[in-house]
């Protein structure tokens, strides 16, 4: 299918705005700093060798690394974290999106909106270990460690997928159906449950559903949706916190982060335009949230649920992640093409 970066990096409906989804330019402590008050965080360093149409990240903190997926280009630049130094680029191909890392086996993996694959790449060697063909226009990905077992989303045929991450098998050949259009995908180990945000926003072809209004719940031993809970107009990614058993779902068109426990709305929190990208800092209780339209990052207090900075950064803001080893988060600047890091 040809489509052009255009469709991915811009869409308009009801009112908002959907963007696909290193030289510092100052020098930043990059000494632990856990502990600091969430109000003293602010953007220490601006990363500017980051690679064109930046969009996620991810990082690997035993190996100092911080992989950062370019769009547009297919490749994943690959960043010192304690400098913003590029160490190098990797070419994989296609339209990468979603970034995570499994420290433990020190592999990368990173989903292909174009390709429908799911790439693995070794964290040590900055090399393509293998492109796993999945379906058709991968979107979402979650880790699940303890499982061994990733899950990505499809957007274009409204499914989830899981993926051996011993084998590199897919588990779940012809997928299991959720929502419409489902972006954001959150894993909970213990429960055996992954959580699903249908979106309702396409974008092969480009089209919006009104729909788009939840999350489905999924039971990855059965392989089935065991719940829908309604979160409000277009949620796009989410993120499960084990600490207190929150499900955190980024509600785009509501402009709210909704609080989910035991499959239940149990409150909401107002945060920028277009919130996209979640990161959690386990040590600090703290929720990093990237507000796409705002170019901004809320900090939430996750004992409270309490906004406790909202914090500058560069150009539509998508994806953001935390070194859980010193608090630092990074937030990936789309379209200034840059990596804020944000730090106490």
């Amino acid at each position: 299918m040809k489509f052009t970066i255009r469709a991915l990096a811009a869409m308009t409906a009801t009112g908002l705005t959907l963007t696909a989804c290193g030289t510092s330019s100052a020098a930043a402590s990059q000494k632990p700093k856990h502990k600091a008050s969430l109000s003293s965080y602010s953007v220490k360093s601006t990363w500017s060798s980051v690679g064109p149409t930046p969009h996620f990240s991810a990082v690997d903190s035993k190996l100092h690394k911080v992989f950062v997926s370019n769009l547009a280009a297919g490749t994943l630049t690959v960043l010192n974290s304690k400098t913003g130094s590029k160490i190098t680029s990797i070419k994989i191909g296609g339209v990468l999106h979603t970034v995570m890392v499994n420290p433990k086996t020190n592999r990368v993996y990173v989903t292909d909106i174009q390709g429908g694959y799911l790439d693995v790449v070794n964290a040590k060697t900055d090399s393509v270990i293998t492109r796993i063909k999945v379906g058709a226009h991968l979107h979402g990905l979650a880790l699940a460690p303890s499982l061994h077992q990733a899950y990505v989303t499809d957007i274009s045929t409204n499914k989830v997928y899981i993926v051996n991450t011993k084998t590199n098998a897919v588990v779940t050949p012809s997928g299991i159906t959720v929502g419409y259009n489902p972006w954001g995908v959150a894993a909970n180990p213990k429960a055996h449950e992954i959580y699903v945000a249908n979106t309702g926003m396409n974008l092969f072809p480009k089209s919006v559903n009104a729909a788009g209004d939840n999350v489905s719940v999924v039971n990855v031993k059965t392989m089935k949706v065991v719940k829908t809970i309604t979160v409000g107009p277009h949620p796009w990614n989410l993120l499960f916190d084990s600490k207190n058993n929150n499900l955190y779902v980024g509600v785009s068109g509501a402009n709210k982060i909704a609080v989910i426990n035991s499959n239940k709305v149990i409150g909401t929190i107002s945060v920028g335009k277009s919130p996209h990208g979640l990161a959690l800092d386990k040590k600090e209780n703290a929720l990093f949230v990237n507000n796409s339209s705002s170019n901004t990052v809320s900090i939430i207090n996750t004992t409270n649920s309490s906004v406790v900075k909202t914090v500058p950064v560069g150009t539509q803001p998508q994806g953001i992640s935390v070194n859980q080893k010193n608090g630092f988060a990074y937030a990936v600047n789309q379209a200034s093409q840059s990596v804020s890091v944000l730090a106490p």
